[in-house]
């Protein structure tokens, strides 16, 4: 019986249409818990809580506490469950969580949560961009950079930029949008040129 439903809990994930692809164990996670958030309309607070819990698996207690064998899994997955609901996670990501460490995956949670992150980004349509510069942006810099990367992103696609400043640049920018890297600072035309000088060609 409990075969039989796996099966057709494996069969609705996959019949199961996202607003992107994603592969692999993690994805099969990302699916399901994509899938439950959206039907309890819960999927902006499981990403918001889940942003959250990716912070704190940057940190050594939390990295040991998944990594440790000295923790019974059920345990693992009873402590997990009492912390989420505790944190005022929506029934979604708790059980989410609990499924996880009862299957002994957390070991991919951070992937999971990142991959999830990334199909909510599909969700509403956006494309993260990172922009790079050795001063702050002013407005109307910030806008015409905008309507120049819109040109590259499918047509409807929100811009959501993330603004960073690095002086060590010395000027220009680096934009990072989806699959694109494009490096047009001073730094880089320092470093090509001094290379051009050392190895003429």
């Amino acid at each position: 019986m409990l075969r039989m439903v796996a099966r057709n809990m494996c069969s609705l994930v996959r019949k199961m249409k996202t607003p992107m692809s994603v592969y692999g164990i993690e994805g099969n996670y990302v699916t399901a818990l994509y899938s439950a958030a959206l039907q309890k309309n819960q999927l902006e607070d499981v990403e918001k809580h889940l942003r959250k819990l990716l912070d704190e698996l940057n940190r050594d207690k939390m990295l040991d506490f998944i990594e440790t064998r000295f923790i019974p899994t059920i345990t693992k997955a009873r402590l997990l469950k009492e912390s989420a609901e505790q944190a005022g996670m929506p029934e979604t990501a708790v059980n989410f969580l609990k499924v996880v460490a009862e299957n002994n995956r957390l070991r991919l949670l951070k992937r999971i949560i990142l991959m999830f992150l990334d199909m909510m980004t599909a969700h509403r349509n956006e494309s993260i961009c990172e922009v790079t510069t050795a001063e702050p942006l002013d407005e109307v810099s910030r806008q015409k950079l905008v309507e120049a990367i819109q040109k590259h992103v499918k047509q409807g696609k929100k811009i959501v930029l993330t603004e960073k400043v690095d002086e060590e640049i010395i000027g220009g920018m680096i934009v990072g949008i989806e699959d694109m890297l494009i490096d047009i600072s001073t730094r880089r035309k320092i470093i090509m040129y001094a290379n051009l000088i050392r190895h003429p060609v």
